[in-house]
């Protein structure tokens, strides 16, 4: 009797672990087809905008909205937005681009990151007013007119500085970071000064290398940020060799649809396949960055967050 209730026993405890074995491969199944249709649900506009920018205007209207290869293929739309005759060349915006994302980027993040390292301090004098007034700068702002009126007391109206200078931090990003400095071991810069180091060479040496991740994000929001731009050139920049990317590909975007004025229908201004291929050559550039800092994306996204 005793040997039969042993074997029903582990018969029961053979039967429920394959039962639970079974759920986990059914719960995984489940999960990765959820993942798929959410991945596919998020890249399939960009997929779409990416065959279109390949088509030409007549097979964009003709294929209508989902289709999964075109019917014939053309660059066409490239051309048009890089050539250096083009009211919208494309190519000199992107070098714009270039050059205020990365400077601002460094402007930015170094003044942010010595702002919050100073405010993760208890003994900088002032503390708490200082607090005060990034946290009040981010509630309340002084308005437009008044802005560009100081815009243009200090000499900055259509000037290429106008985009980088006033964007020299940022409060949100600036907590973030002033949240993983408090939560900074405190035992390793005690360690640094027991050994000589200096407050600025703790910073440089200690300091900043083991803060990659939240360097990284924070970079990364800076950088898309100022990528994506184009309202502060629309108010302060009319040399249109000055303009950046993302205000050449919202007015591509603003001139592909316009109205007669005699019948008031809607007419075609700029092709579509124009159009998309601009939007396509100003994301590229940031989908290009991101697998380079994912992996400091992915730790920095909360480190800054969690409070001790």
């Amino acid at each position: 009797m005793e040997a039969m209730a042993r074997t029903n026993v582990k018969r029961g405890k053979t039967t429920s672990l394959r039962r639970t074995r079974l759920g986990r491969k059914v719960g995984r199944a489940i999960n990765s087809g959820l993942l798929f249709l959410v991945a596919m649900t998020m890249l399939y506009p960009f997929i779409q905008i990416f065959l279109k920018s390949f088509m030409t205007d007549t097979d964009i209207i003709n294929q209508g909205g989902f289709f999964v290869w075109p019917n014939t293929w053309q660059i066409e739309g490239y051309k048009s937005i890089f050539e250096a005759d083009s009211v919208y060349n494309v190519g000199h915006a992107f070098l714009i681009s270039v050059f205020v994302t990365a400077a601002t980027t460094i402007y930015q993040l170094t003044i942010t990151t010595l702002a919050a390292y100073g405010l993760s301090k208890r003994f900088l004098p002032g503390k708490k007013f200082f607090y005060a007034f990034f946290i009040f700068t981010m509630y309340f702002g002084g308005g437009l007119i008044p802005y560009f009126i100081l815009i243009r007391q200090l000499g900055l109206l259509n000037q290429i500085w106008v985009l980088i200078i006033p964007q020299f931090i940022s409060v949100p990003n600036l907590l973030v970071m002033k949240s993983f400095f408090d939560n900074f071991p405190s035992e390793v810069i005690e360690a640094a000064k027991v050994d000589g180091c200096s407050n600025w060479r703790t910073f440089i040496s200690i300091v900043l290398p083991l803060s990659k991740a939240v360097l990284a994000t924070i970079a990364l929001f800076i950088a898309v940020g100022v990528w994506n731009n184009w309202f502060t050139t629309m108010l302060f920049i009319q040399d249109p060799d000055l303009r950046p990317l993302a205000y050449v590909v919202q007015v591509i975007i603003d001139m592909s649809v316009g109205r007669n004025t005699q019948d008031g229908q809607t007419v075609q201004l700029i092709g579509k396949s124009i159009q998309y291929a601009a939007i396509i050559v100003s994301t590229v550039p940031i989908v290009l960055v991101y697998p380079f800092l994912q992996k400091y994306f992915e730790k920095g996204v909360m480190i800054g967050s969690i409070k001790g």
